[in-house]
C-alpha cells in the first residue's frame, strides 16, 4: 500500500497544481496575490520529497513518515489544516493492508476528526465543512456494497464540490465577496486527483497555471485582516502542552497549536509575534521554513553604482524588495536587498544568506510585505548575528524607514528609531481587480483600480490616478505633511508625472515627491508621513 499511497499523493499533488492559480484567486479582497493553493501544495510536496527514492518496512512507518513530513513543511492556515487530514488519513491507513473502499471511507473519517480537532473554535464555511460532508458522502456510499474504491472516491470528490459551491451559505465575508472557499476547493480537487489516479486518468497541467503558479509563504487575504501571520516549529518540546497552548491562544487570532511527539507546530496572527517567539522558545528550539522549501534566488549584489568595495557597518540592514529602482533605492541607503515581495516570499535561508553576507553582528531586517515577517522573524535560529526585525509592510513604507538606519549606531536603539518612524506612516497601495466582488459599501469590478490604505480597501476607480486622489484626500485629512509616490513596473513616467501634480494641488502645504521603483502588480504605492 506505500507505494500505491505514494502514486495517490503524487496525484492528488499534479491536480492541485493544475488548478493552483485558480484557488489562488479567491481572495476576499481580489488582490492579485493569493497564496491558499500555494500552501496546500507544499504541503503535499513535502511528502513527496520525503518519500522520494526511499521505502518502508511498514505501512505505519510510511503514514507516520508521510504525516510528519506535511506537518514540518506545512504553510499558512490552509497548509496545517491539510496537515492535519492528513495526519488523520494516516493513522487509519497505517493499520490497514489495502487501500480499499472502507478503508478510504474510514481514513476520509479521520482526516475529518483531526482536522476538525485541531480548531478550538472550528468555522463552517470552510476546508472544514468540506472534508465534513466528503467523509459523510464516503461513509454513505460504503454501503451500497456494489460500490468499488473508485465509485466511493468519486461519490465523495462530487459531495466536496457541492459542499464549496455551498461555502458563501455559511460563511458572511465569503457570500460578500462573492466567492467560495479556497481551501474547501483545494480539498476538493485534491479528491478528484486520488479519483483520476485511481481511474487511470492522466491529469492535464496548463501552461498557464504551471507559469502563473506564485511562490508564496503566506496566508489568505480575509486571514491577514488582523495582526501578523506567525508560523513555527518547536522541537525536543518539554513543559506543560496546556499551558503553552492556552498562552498561544491568547496571543493572537486563527491560532492552531499542533502537536506530534516532541514537535509543535504553531500558526497564529498576532501584534506582537516576538512575544509568541520568544515565550515558545522556553518550551524547546524553535526551527522555522526548511532550507530547501523555496526556490527564491538571492540576487548578488553590486549593481551599478553600489559601492562594493566599503568596508561594514557596525550593523547591517537587510531587506526584502521587487523591482529595479526599488533595489537601487534601497542599496544606496546602505541595505543588501534580496528578491522577495507580492507575488514570490522569500525564505529564511534567503535572509539568512543576506544576513551572513553583511558581515555584521548586528543586522536589522525589513520584510517589506505583511506575508514575510513572520518568515524574517524566524532568521534568528538560523544566524549567529543578533537580528531585529522591524515589521514594514510595502516597500514605500520600508524606504520611509530607512531614514532611521545608522549603520554606526547602536543596533537596538536604530531598530527602535526606525519603528518610530514606522508607527507615524500610512502606507496605500494601488492595484487592479482580478474579479468582480462587493465589499462593504464598495462595488469592484474585474480590471478597475483599488486602493488600499494600511491594508483594508479604501477606494475604487477606473484609474491609478482617480484612486491615488482618492486615497492622497483621506491621508491629507490625517494632517499628513509628505507623500511619497513609488512607481510600479506598469506606471507610465507621463502618468506619474500627472498623478504627482494632481496630489500636490491638493494642498499647498503638501509635499509630494515621486520615485520609480519598479514593483510589479502594485502600480503604485504611496507612503505619508
Amino acid at each position: 500500500m506505500a507505494i500505491r499511497m505514494a502514486f495517490v499523493v503524487a496525484a492528488a499533488h499534479a491536480a492541485l497544481k493544475s488548478q493552483v492559480v485558480r484557488i489562488n484567486a479567491l481572495n476576499v479582497y481580489p488582490v492579485p496575490d493569493g497564496d491558499t493553493g500555494t500552501n496546500m501544495l507544499l504541503t503535499l510536496e513535502s511528502i513527496l520529497k520525503e518519500s522520494k527514492d526511499k521505502s518502508y518496512e511498514s505501512a505505519e512507518a510510511a503514514s507516520k513518515a508521510g504525516a510528519r513530513a506535511a506537518l514540518m513543511g506545512a504553510r499558512g492556515n490552509s497548509g496545517v489544516i491539510l496537515s492535519q487530514m492528513i495526519r488523520g488519513a494516516c493513522e487509519v491507513l497505517a493499520k490497514r493492508a489495502t487501500l480499499s473502499a472502507e478503508t478510504f471511507a474510514d481514513a476520509l473519517e479521520g482526516a475529518r476528526e483531526r482536522a476538525y480537532a485541531s480548531m478550538r473554535h472550528p468555522v463552517e464555511g470552510t476546508m472544514l465543512t468540506v472534508i465534513k460532508d466528503a467523509a459523510h458522502a464516503a461513509r454513505e456510499a460504503v454501503k451500497d456494497r456494489n460500490m468499488d474504491l473508485p465509485a466511493v472516491v468519486k461519490a465523495a470528490a462530487m459531495a466536496a464540490h457541492a459542499s464549496v459551491k455551498r461555502t458563501p451559505e455559511l460563511l458572511g465575508v465569503l457570500r460578500e465577496a462573492g466567492v467560495v472557499d479556497a481551501g474547501g476547493l483545494g480539498v476538493a480537487i485534491i479528491l478528484d486527483g486520488i479519483y483520476a489516479c485511481l481511474t487511470g486518468q492522466k491529469i492535464e497541467v496548463d501552461e498557464e497555471e504551471e507559469s502563473g503558479t506564485p511562490d508564496l509563504d503566506a496566508i489568505h487575504a480575509e486571514e491577514e485582516a488582523w495582526g501578523y501571520c506567525t508560523e513555527f516549529l518547536v522541537t525536543g518540546f518539554a513543559g506543560d502542552p496546556r499551558e503553552f497552548e492556552d498562552y498561544i491562544h491568547a496571543s493572537g487570532k486563527s491560532v492552531l497549536v499542533i502537536s506530534d511527539d516532541d514537535v509543535v507546530k504553531v500558526h497564529l496572527h498576532t501584534r506582537d509575534p516576538g512575544g509568541a517567539l520568544t515565550y515558545a522558545g522556553t518550551f524547546g528550539r524553535l526551527t522555522g521554513v526548511k532550507v530547501d522549501d523555496m526556490e527564491a534566488q538571492v540576487h548578488a549584489r553590486g549593481d551599478e553604482g553600489v559601492d562594493t568595495e566599503r568596508p561594514p557597518a557596525a550593523i547591517g540592514v537587510v531587506v526584502a524588495s521587487r523591482g529595479v529602482g526599488n533595489r537601487k533605492l534601497f542599496e544606496s541607503m546602505g541595505a543588501v536587498v534580496i528578491e522577495g515581495g507580492q507575488g514570490a516570499n522569500p525564505s529564511a535561508a534567503d535572509f539568512a544568506e543576506a544576513v551572513e553576507s553583511t558581515g555584521a553582528e548586528a543586522v536589522i531586517l525589513l520584510p517589506n510585505n505583511k506575508n514575510i515577517v513572520p518568515t524574517a522573524a524566524q532568521v534568528s535560529e538560523l544566524v549567529e548575528a543578533k537580528t531585529y526585525v522591524v515589521p514594514t509592510t510595502t516597500i514605500a513604507s520600508g524606504l520611509a524607514a530607512m531614514i532611521g538606519f545608522d549603520g554606526d549606531g547602536e543596533a537596538e536603539a536604530v531598530a527602535e528609531e526606525m519603528e518610530e518612524i514606522l508607527g507615524t506612516l500610512q502606507a496605500a497601495e494601488v492595484t487592479r481587480a482580478v474579479r468582480d466582488v462587493r465589499i462593504g459599501d464598495h462595488d469592484v469590478l474585474e480590471g478597475s483600480y483599488i486602493g488600499l490604505l494600511d491594508g483594508e480597501l479604501h477606494a475604487v476607480g477606473e484609474s491609478v490616478e482617480e484612486v491615488a486622489l482618492k486615497l492622497a484626500r483621506d491621508i491629507i485629512d490625517e494632517g499628513a505633511d509628505v507623500i511619497t509616490l513609488l512607481a510600479g513596473e506598469d506606471l507610465e513616467e507621463s502618468d506619474l508625472q500627472s498623478i504627482t501634480t494632481s496630489i500636490a494641488g491638493l494642498d499647498e502645504d503638501l509635499t509630494v515627491e515621486a520615485k520609480t521603483g519598479g514593483q510589479p502588480l502594485y502600480p503604485l504605492q504611496m507612503v505619508a508621513e
